[in-house]
């Protein structure tokens, strides 16, 4: 089991959700560096599948150059790593006022994300309107570019800053009682980057 994250971590958790009623997606701090590699590692284990390298409807197409894995045994460190996030967000929500959510955030979809130099990552796309409240990502390794914008076609780019070990937040419908759900994308991979995906699927 995960030590609890010290208050300093909570803390800033809080800022950062009160900052996304403004912001499509941001990062702050969140793993210690012991931690960060020991998920790394955790992430080493794991079968890789490629993703599909076009998913949507003509016109709206998504292209994908990644590899992915929803596969993960449930003894896993990483569900310890969920666990205590999910404990985080749920204590940080309940220190704003107004709540921005007004249900109890439960993280029930995860999916590990391993992008390579020379790949191409993910171009702009929002994420599935079943994904509710918050889109959280744990940067584990790596890097690469981060962004969000305003379409398909990546209309006023915004890089969101961020370094392994961070936490991306990102809005997602009911937050803050908003229904959007910001395009983001990731590409200019130049070193083996692994990311940690955690939503709220409100259909299972």
């Amino acid at each position: 089991m995960l030590e609890a994250s010290p208050p300093t971590v909570v803390e800033s958790l809080t800022g950062g959700l009160a900052r996304l009623v403004d912001e499509d997606a941001l990062a702050i701090p969140y793993l210690t560096e012991e931690v960060r590699a020991a998920m790394v590692e955790c992430c080493e284990r794991l079968a890789f599948r490629s993703a599909r390298p076009v998913l949507g409807k003509p016109g709206q197409e998504v292209y994908q150059d990644l590899e992915l894995t929803t596969d993960i045994p449930q003894e896993s460190p990483l569900f310890d790593l969920a666990h205590r996030l999910e404990a985080d967000l749920q204590v940080s929500l309940s220190r704003l006022s107004p709540a921005p959510l007004d249900y109890p955030f439960v993280i029930n979809d995860f999916i590990v994300q391993r992008y390579s130099p020379g790949q191409n990552g993910i171009t702009p796309h929002r994420d599935h309107v079943r994904y509710r409240g918050i889109v959280a990502i744990i940067v584990l390794s790596g890097s690469g570019r981060f962004w969000v914008c305003d379409d398909r076609k990546g209309t006023h780019a915004r890089t969101v800053p961020e370094s392994p070990g961070d936490l991306l937040l990102m809005r997602a419908p009911d937050f803050a009682g908003m229904t959007d759900r910001p395009f983001h994308a990731l590409s200019d991979i130049t070193r083996t980057r692994y990311s940690f995906g955690m939503r709220y699927d409100v259909s299972l």
